[in-house]
C-alpha cells in the first residue's frame, strides 16, 4: 500500500479512541503483536459503523456487510504499555462498498495504516448497493481531505 503522506497526521480523522493495550498483546519483545494490530483496527471499522449508525437512529448502515479486505502497514514498533490513539474515516464510497481509512499513533507518531473494504450485501447473497440514507450519514465521517 502505498501511503498518503497526510493520513500520518491526526488531522483528516473524524474519529478517534485511545486505547490502553493489554499485557497479552506483547510478544516476547515487549511489542504489541501483529494480530493486536488487526483487532485494534477491528475497533475503527465497528467505530465507523457506531457512528454512522447513530446518525441513522440505530440502524446499521447496510443490510448486512462483508470485510472484503483489509491491508496494514506498519510504519513503526508499537510498544506495551504506551496508550494508542486509533483515528478512522470514510475514504471512499463505491457503489456497493466502502473503504474506511485508519490509523494508529503512539506518542503522536503514526505507527501504523490500515485500509478495509467493507461491501453491503443481502441476506440471500451477493452485493447491494449502499443505501442513498447510509451515504449521506457515511459522507459526515468522510476523511478532512479530498480523494
Amino acid at each position: 500500500m502505498r501511503h498518503d503522506p497526510r493520513r500520518t497526521s491526526l488531522d483528516p480523522y473524524p474519529l478517534r479512541r485511545t486505547i490502553t493495550p493489554l499485557f497479552g498483546d506483547t510478544d516476547a519483545l515487549g511489542h504489541i503483536n501483529n494480530v493486536s494490530i488487526a483487532r485494534y483496527f477491528e475497533q475503527a471499522r465497528v467505530m465507523v459503523m457506531e457512528s454512522v449508525s447513530s446518525v441513522l437512529g440505530g440502524r446499521h448502515p447496510f443490510e448486512r456487510a462483508v470485510l472484503a479486505k483489509i491491508e496494514i502497514n506498519f510504519l513503526a514498533e508499537v510498544f506495551y504499555p504506551h496508550e494508542i490513539v486509533v483515528a478512522t474515516g470514510v475514504q471512499h464510497i463505491g457503489t456497493s462498498s466502502l473503504v474506511i481509512a485508519s490509523a494508529l499513533f503512539q506518542k503522536d507518531r503514526c505507527v501504523a495504516l490500515a485500509d478495509s473494504v467493507d461491501v453491503s450485501t443481502a441476506a440471500e447473497g451477493g452485493s447491494r448497493p449502499v443505501p442513498d440514507d447510509s451515504r449521506v450519514a457515511l459522507e459526515k465521517f468522510r476523511l478532512a481531505y479530498t480523494e
